[in-house]
């Protein structure tokens, strides 16, 4: 499989599902591992991997980064001393040194900021301007993930379809293929009531 979305409610034990697995990962000699979290959530992580299941983390960021780079580090993220915790905005700015490593599996925290990722993107074309969703998923193409998000979908099942895309973007068809089989199915059957 390429991978999962942990969708409970708040509070039902996404993220500690998330580290079981990842403790798992790490026993197995699985180690490399980016967790792309919002940069407000990077040092809980960290804390709580380490606190609780002693699970050796660094948080890249900008200076972080740099620092490495300086001591003759030619891709930071490549590294397996410890998992890689960094923000959206950071991973997405650095997409393509993620994009050269052979990661394990990764973690993504809130990851209904990726239910997006479906919308029209040139792929044939290098020089236009993606999204941050789409550096991502694209940096992470064929990685398995773990997806967290206690909102899959706000307003339309094409997040749904979008998020399962992060995953796999062959798992549901094309999004006109989706759309035919359940979206408009979906839109018929809440007319009737």
């Amino acid at each position: 499989s390429n991978g999962a979305i942990f969708a409970d409610e708040v509070g039902l034990g996404k993220t500690i599902e998330a580290w079981i697995v990842l403790a798992q990962r790490w026993a197995e000699h699985r180690r490399r591992i980016p967790v792309i979290v919002p940069a407000i959530l990077r040092k809980q992580w960290q804390q709580e991997l380490e606190q609780k299941f002693y699970l050796p983390c660094v948080i890249l960021d900008t200076k972080a980064f740099n620092r490495l780079v300086k001591d003759g580090s030619p891709n930071p993220f490549d590294q397996e001393n410890g998992l890689i915790i960094c923000s959206y905005h950071f991973a997405s700015a650095k997409s393509v040194q993620i994009s050269r490593v052979s990661w394990d599996v990764a973690v993504i925290d809130e990851a209904h900021r990726l239910r997006n990722v479906y919308r029209s993107r040139n792929r044939t074309d290098p020089l236009a301007k993606k999204s941050m969703s789409h550096k991502i998923a694209d940096s992470l193409e064929r990685v398995p993930k773990l997806l967290l998000t206690a909102t899959p979908l706000q307003n339309s099942l094409m997040e749904l379809y979008g998020l399962a895309s992060v995953i796999d973007e062959h798992v549901f068809g094309d999004s006109a293929s989706f759309r035919e089989q359940f979206v408009r199915i979906s839109d018929d059957t809440l007319r009737k009531y």
